[in-house]
């Protein structure tokens, strides 16, 4: 679907990154993510042919990007971008048929075929009900969601998408995934996203895309967690990532105590993190235990009701 063969990106004469092999299959979802600074968005806009490649070749379903008219790549690739969309009068139907200009006659007519596939792509993110709503009337992540449908009117096999979920709350974020992940499964089109949000791209990701300074690393999420490639490129002194689940975990103890923790889970997770984030070392050779359980604590004969309380006993220690 996709390759490139010793891609050079960059700006001008500034190389970003050197000689990146990298694929994707039909019906991959794949995260690019990494460092500031590193090239996540250059090397989209590469793909997209909005700027020449400094060296390599790009080549989608064999064909090489930069021997594309417009038009031919239109019907190749579509990209989603963050920019905010202040056309107030514009319906959600109006900006999906944006999709299908590809297709249309110098007049933009729009077809009987073409009215089903906006149909179509409006009802696979579920915004059907809201076609002949203006873009102004409409949230956040249903902006998001039409022009994720405008994408999908454009009817290429590969779309690219420019952080997706940025600026959007938690229940957003989720449903954008998970309507990309439902997409790539169901239509067999391959999406190549860039994000910072580890944990969905953890959750979601066929392959990650893990970028750093000295190039690209590629794997599915749980082979590149297990390598230690996600600390190698965000860890630091203060923090890591937890090969056991994938989180974050900040390591800033403030002080000598330590405690070891024992009981039942969830009680145990959320009370760990009470510590980690107070800076109280959890070792299981501690001279204090705390009991986690379901509805209550206890530190020795001393009992608690909530993990607040169980952190109120140990600043007494």
């Amino acid at each position: 679907m996709l390759k490139t063969t010793h891609l050079n990106i960059g700006h001008g004469k500034h190389f970003v990154q050197r000689d990146l092999n990298l694929s994707a299959s039909a019906g991959d979802l794949i995260c690019l993510t990494g460092i500031n600074g590193t090239g996540k968005s250059t090397l989209l806009r590469t793909l997209a042919g909005l700027q020449k490649t400094l060296g390599g070749h790009i080549t989608i379903q064999g064909k090489d990007v930069e021997k594309l008219t417009n038009a031919e790549r239109a019907t190749l690739l579509s990209l989603v971008l963050t920019d905010t969309i202040t056309v107030e009068n514009l319906t959600l139907h109006d900006l999906v048929a944006m999709g299908r200009f590809p297709y249309t006659n110098w007049a933009g007519k729009l077809s009987e075929e073409d009215e089903n596939i906006i149909n179509q792509s409006l009802e696979q993110v579920n915004l059907t009900h809201k076609a002949n709503c203006y873009i102004c009337e409409v949230s956040d992540g249903e902006k998001q969601r039409c022009v994720i449908a405008k994408a999908l009117a454009q009817d290429t096999p590969l779309v690219l998408l420019d952080e997706p979920t940025a600026h959007l709350d938690l229940p957003n974020r989720i449903e954008i995934m998970l309507l990309l992940r439902r997409l790539s499964v169901n239509m067999r089109k391959t999406f190549l996203l860039s994000t910072h949000e580890l944990d969905l791209a953890l959750q979601m990701a066929d392959k990650i895309w893990l970028m750093g300074n000295d190039g690209v690393q590629v794997g599915i999420p749980e082979d590149l967690m297990l390598d230690g490639k996600f600390q190698e490129t965000f860890g630091s002194d203060t923090f890591r990532f937890d090969e056991t689940d994938g989180h974050c975990k900040i390591n800033h103890p403030m002080g000598n105590l330590e405690v070891a923790v024992i009981g039942e889970k969830p009680a145990i997770l959320w009370l760990e993190r009470a510590l980690l984030r107070c800076g109280i070392r959890t070792v299981p050779t501690a001279d204090i235990t705390i009991e986690a359980h379901h509805d209550h604590f206890a530190i020795g004969d001393r009992k608690a009701n909530s993990i607040e309380e169980t952190l109120k006993l140990l600043a007494e220690k």
